[in-house]
């Protein structure tokens, strides 16, 4: 993670000289009249809506008494306009080192979701005096840099029309046929959990895993042997804010709806190996992590703790080795665990239909430098599990507005090396309705939550007569009203840990929550 920040700021050190991005005469320059130019005479590729009151959780640890000022638009795209206004010069320094992180983790998650909006953010413009920071992030760049300069150069063409963010179906790219995959394809570990005999364990009881390489860091992941991980670091700040959100959802619903918090691990906390842990000097125990998380979770929010759960089960195939994301057996335990705590009967993974599609790809493997080939000789399979229920019906609503239905679990087999995991659920949609004929108590869930949700979908939907699935990411309504009107039972807020350390991200989930 550390070679890849410093990276990112010497990006910004090129674009950004002196740290104030472009060289302005800030003392001849009113904030306020480059803000409002910025505003009104640069072109974005998505309309921009103020989102201001969530400035705070996008922007968490401003020092008090900041005024932040924030425009961004549909989250498929990176465009963003904020104006940070400290209290004293002294604070300018910690508000530019949030700035840092705020661009640096919005990196990271077009980098993982939407790379083609990457060299937008490298190419952000950043404006500064003693107590102001203005960032601009557009492909308009030189309308921008100009209006820094100089906010009364108004540029002479007028201002086109936004393009419109495109559906999230999959597109012919995503759904060309899969490339060959190798010769001897892995042999993956079973889909059933092994008996309790002969497994070694570790000195917390849990299945052992070590091994006898040693880790390498590739651009934004590490790689054991053939296994790549995502980097993860705790954040106080962003654990806070986090937390605070589903305290007031559960708050606001308190006598309406159940409020359930979810926080996944990812692959570094459960099944990086044992006798590595204490030889990498930034290893965090998720475990400890995830207690901390917890503890500041209200009595009113009901905690689905998965940490013990996805420990004991850690030497079957929970992650992808190319992918962040859980796979579908990984997504089975999750769901387990839920129903465990809700008090119903989980239908198991052999109640199900199965469905494998080998030689995926994904992006851990995409993004690191070089694409290792240890990695690429490795590719994963994907289980996937049908609901129960067959005659379960999903019906998405694209960024566009339009419905459209789809199946629960996608034929694979159709999807590129690096496109399966979107079989589950259609990826990442702003909003789809589950409805399940057979369970008729007019029982209704909300599921809240980013990638990893989706391959929790498929078996939550065998409960409820009625399933919401939210990406607070691209929808842009209100959680609390929704839940009234749909007359939600449950709101689950599924999302991953390193969501949970994410200030942009949350930001974006601050939009959703009154």
């Amino acid at each position: 993670m550390k070679q890849k920040i410093l990276a990112i700021l010497l990006v910004f050190c090129m674009v950004l000289p002196l740290a104030g991005c472009v060289k302005a005469e800030p003392a001849k320059a009113n904030p306020q009249d480059i803000f409002s130019a910025l505003k009104d005479y640069v072109t974005y590729d998505t309309p921009l809506s103020d989102y201001s009151d969530s400035g705070a959780t996008a922007y968490a640890g401003m020092p008090a008494g900041t005024k932040i000022t924030m425009y961004s638009g549909n989250a498929l795209y990176a465009d963003e306009l904020t104006w940070i206004e400290v209290g004293q010069e002294a604070d300018l320094e910690k508000a530019s080192e949030i700035v840092d992180k705020h661009l640096d983790e919005k990196y990271d998650q077009y980098l993982s979701y939407h790379a083609e909006e990457v060299p937008k953010i490298e190419s952000a413009l950043l404006w500064k005096d003693s107590t102001n920071i203005i960032l601009c992030i557009t492909n308009d760049y030189d309308t921008a840099k100009a209006l820094m300069e100089d906010p009364n150069k108004l540029p002479d063409t007028t201002k086109p029309a936004a393009t419109q963010p495109p559906t999230e179906a999959p597109t012919e790219e995503q759904t060309e046929a899969p490339t060959e995959p190798p010769t001897e394809a892995p042999t993956e570990p079973a889909t059933e959990p092994p008996t309790e005999d002969n497994i070694p364990k570790n000195e917390q009881g849990y299945p052992a895993i070590t091994t006898d390489s040693t880790y390498r860091h590739k651009g934004n992941a590490m790689i054991v042997d053939n296994q790549a991980f995502e980097y993860y670091l705790y954040d106080q700040y962003a654990a806070e804010s986090y937390t605070s959100l589903v305290n007031k959802t559960a708050q606001l619903l308190d006598g309406h709806s159940s409020v359930y918090c979810m926080v996944i691990p990812t692959a570094i906390g459960i099944i990086f190996p044992d006798n590595l842990q204490t030889e990498y000097t930034n290893y965090e125990y998720q475990g400890q992590r995830l207690e901390q998380i917890y503890a500041m979770l209200d009595d009113k929010v009901i905690q689905v703790d998965l940490y013990d759960k996805l420990m004991t089960h850690r030497n079957e195939y929970l992650y992808f080795r190319t992918d962040w994301h859980w796979t579908g057996i990984g997504a089975y335990y999750g769901y387990e665990r839920f129903c465990e705590v809700k008090g119903i009967t989980p239908y198991t993974m052999a109640d199900r239909t199965e469905r494998i599609y080998e030689g995926y790809l994904g992006p851990l493997y995409s993004q690191t430098t070089g694409k290792d080939p240890a990695l690429k000789e490795t590719p994963d399979t994907v289980y996937a599990y049908e609901p129960y229920y067959q005659d379960v019906s999903m019906v998405f609503t694209d960024t566009n507005g339009n419905q459209i239905a789809w199946p629960v679990i996608s034929d694979g087999d159709d999807y590129s090396t690096g496109s399966k995991y979107i079989i589950f659920a259609a990826g990442d949609q702003p909003i789809a309705e589950f409805k399940n004929p057979n369970i008729t108590d007019g029982s209704v869930a909300i599921v809240v939550k980013e990638s990893f949700g989706n391959a929790m979908m498929s078996y939550i939907v065998d409960h409820y007569s009625t399933v919401y699935e939210i990406d607070y990411r691209y929808w842009e309504g209100d959680l609390v009203n929704f839940a009234h009107m749909v007359g939600a039972d449950d709101i689950i807020f599924a999302n991953h840990i390193g969501m949970v350390r994410t200030s942009y991200l949350i930001g974006l989930m601050d939009r959703i929550i009154p």
